[in-house]
C-alpha cells in the first residue's frame, strides 16, 4: 500500500487497530494473501457524523434495466480505494503496527458511510448518462442499447467520463459487447433475468 501510494507514514492523535480477517480462498494460514487487511474504526465511527445519502435499490435497479442485444459491464479496480481523502481528515484514519503509524490517503474499507458516499461520488460522475443506457451500483456499471454502433459510442462516452475523473477500470473484470452478461449476482439477457446458477450450486456445496 506504501508503494501504491494507499497509505502514508504520520504522526497523529488518532490511532486505530489492524484487524486481518481470514480470507476464504483455501490458501494456508502462514500465507499473507490468506488474509485481508481491515482497520478497526469502531470508535472513529462512533463519533462521525456523515451525510446522508441512499444506495440504489438492487431489485428497482434490475428491474429498470434494458434487456437488449448488446450489453457491456465495467468494474472500478480497487474502487474505494480510488477516492482521495481531505488533507485535513487523513490524521483520523491513522493506525498503528509494529514498523509505525500510518494514514490512508484514499478511501479505506470500514469508515462510516463510506458505501453511501462512493455511491455519491459514482453518481455525481456518471451523471450525464445514467438512466438513458448506464446502471450503477456501487463499483458496477451496466451499460445496455440494442444498437451496435451506437453502444460503442456509448461505451466512449462512459470511457471519457471514467477518464476525466480519474477513476482507472479493472480490465480482467470488465467485458464488453455481449448478449448475456452476469450483474450483481444474476443473469442478463435480451429474454430477461435469471439466477446466476454458479451462485446457487457455491450455496448448496456449502
Amino acid at each position: 500500500m506504501l508503494r501504491e501510494r494507499t497509505i502514508c507514514p504520520i504522526q497523529s492523535p488518532y490511532a486505530s487497530p489492524v484487524v486481518l480477517t481470514r480470507k476464504n480462498n483455501g490458501l494456508p494460514p502462514d500465507s499473507p494473501e490468506a488474509y485481508r487487511f481491515a482497520i478497526g474504526y469502531c470508535k472513529l465511527n462512533a463519533i462521525t457524523k456523515y451525510p446522508r445519502y441512499p444506495l440504489p435499490v438492487i431489485d428497482d435497479l434490475i428491474t429498470n434495466i434494458p434487456h437488449t442485444d448488446v450489453m457491456s459491464t465495467l468494474d472500478l479496480k480497487s474502487g474505494y480505494f480510488q477516492l482521495v481523502i481531505s488533507p485535513k481528515d487523513m490524521e483520523k484514519t491513522a493506525f498503528i503496527t509494529r514498523n509505525g503509524t500510518f494514514a490512508f490517503l484514499s478511501m479505506p474499507f470500514g469508515l462510516s458511510e463510506v458505501a453511501p458516499n462512493f455511491q455519491k461520488a459514482i453518481d455525481i460522475i456518471l451523471k450525464p448518462v445514467i438512466g438513458r443506457f448506464v446502471s450503477v451500483y456501487m463499483d458496477d456499471v451496466i451499460i445496455t442499447f440494442p444498437s451496435f454502433n451506437e453502444h460503442l459510442d456509448h461505451l466512449k462516452q462512459v470511457f471519457t467520463l471514467v477518464r476525466d475523473a480519474g477513476l482507472t477500470l479493472n480490465k480482467d473484470k470488465c467485458h464488453f459487447v455481449r448478449d448475456k452478461l452476469k450483474y450483481l449476482g444474476l443473469v442478463i439477457s435480451k429474454e430477461g433475468i435469471e439466477t446466476d446458477h454458479s451462485k446457487v450450486k457455491a450455496i448448496k456445496e456449502k
